[in-house]
């Protein structure tokens, strides 16, 4: 058996192999973020796939958080019912899922969300440079940001409560957490800005806030964009040496899963595993943590090479899944 269907133990939790089901947006919910037979429709291959574990798409904390109009939310008590309809299409099928934590900060992707003169925040009054659209943030007060861990917290309560096997903190792809640790973002003075300690400030006050509220047995993974460029452009803004001291830091915090890809360059890039030269860097230097590898991964063949090299302990799989829900599957049967 190659180590690609090996199993993998993270908090008693037996993944069955090396393979995750990484998060896709799927813009099947209502406008007010609950799950619809749509959503079922959607999430039903993927339970039924084989995957050692899902990673249900991005959930908004707060209705201010939200990148779309039509964004599953973990924003109240009323998501439960319908959450655990949506929870218990894994657990009916043996898959253990985690649910994505998110708030978007200044990433706004839906000009429908800017009405009545509402406006989007986030560490800095700065055009987001992912944004399609031509609006300009405020700041985050000190209080405002020191709300924002409870927020979390509050949403993974939930999220545990449907039925999920734990929660990812989404600290990628521009949005709040990656603004925040992105100097291209971040041009705060106080605490949260400047060096890379204080630009990581938040994430961790969100990871403990979260740990405190889920305790010590539920799985708490977090999705770490590694840099503002792709591996093959050159460096600007946040460098793969500033993920490098997040993943140390994380090593010394109990985290359980360290999902890692870009931040401000996004998740696509050229050819295949276009993220694998950033990963094992950061694995090293998250010790014991389990490291997924995500990004453009297609093939039975590159997934384990990852795994060969030790530039990861699991793979992350999505476009291709989604397309081919029998790829776990096939891959099982070439070996």
């Amino acid at each position: 058996m190659s180590l690609l269907f090996e199993p993998l133990e993270i908090k008693g939790i037996r993944l069955k192999n090396r393979i995750v089901a990484a998060p896709i947006a799927s813009m099947t919910c209502t406008k007010t973020g609950l799950p619809t037979a749509d959503t079922l429709e959607n999430y039903m291959p993927i339970a039924e796939s084989g995957v050692g574990l899902a990673v249900i798409e991005h959930h908004a904390v707060h209705p201010d958080g939200r990148v779309r109009v039509r964004q599953l939310m973990m924003d109240r008590d009323d998501v439960l019912p319908y959450q655990k309809g949506l929870a218990s299409l894994f657990s009916s099928c043996g898959t253990p899922a985690l649910v994505q934590l998110n708030h978007a900060g200044s990433l706004i992707m839906d000009e429908d969300l800017l009405e009545n003169g509402w406006a989007p925040k986030g560490p800095s009054p700065i055009r987001h440079p992912r944004s399609n659209l031509y609006v300009m943030p405020m700041g985050l007060s000190s209080d405002e940001i020191s709300s924002l861990p409870q927020l979390f917290a509050d949403a993974a309560r939930r999220a545990v409560g449907a039925g999920y096997s734990g929660v990812e903190i989404h600290a990628c792809h521009g949005y709040l957490l990656g603004q925040f640790l992105s100097p291209m973002t971040n041009l705060r003075s106080d605490s949260y800005g400047g060096e890379v300690k204080n630009r990581a400030r938040l994430i961790f006050e969100v990871h403990d806030a979260v740990r405190h509220v889920v305790g010590d047995e539920t799985v708490i993974a977090v999705r770490l964009g590694m840099a503002d460029t792709l591996p093959d452009r050159d460096p600007c803004g946040q460098t793969i040496d500033d993920a490098r001291w997040v993943a140390g830091e994380f090593s010394s915090r109990g985290l359980d899963l360290l999902d890692l890809s870009g931040n401000m360059c996004g998740y696509d890039g050229h050819g295949e595993a276009w993220f694998a030269p950033y990963c094992r860097t950061v694995k090293d230097a998250a010790g014991s943590i389990p490291v997924i590898c995500a990004g453009g991964i297609k093939t039975a063949e590159t997934a384990l090479r990852l795994l060969d090299r030790g530039e990861c302990d699991l793979v992350g799989v999505g476009r291709a899944l989604k397309s081919d829900p029998n790829l776990v599957r096939t891959w099982k049967e070439q070996e």
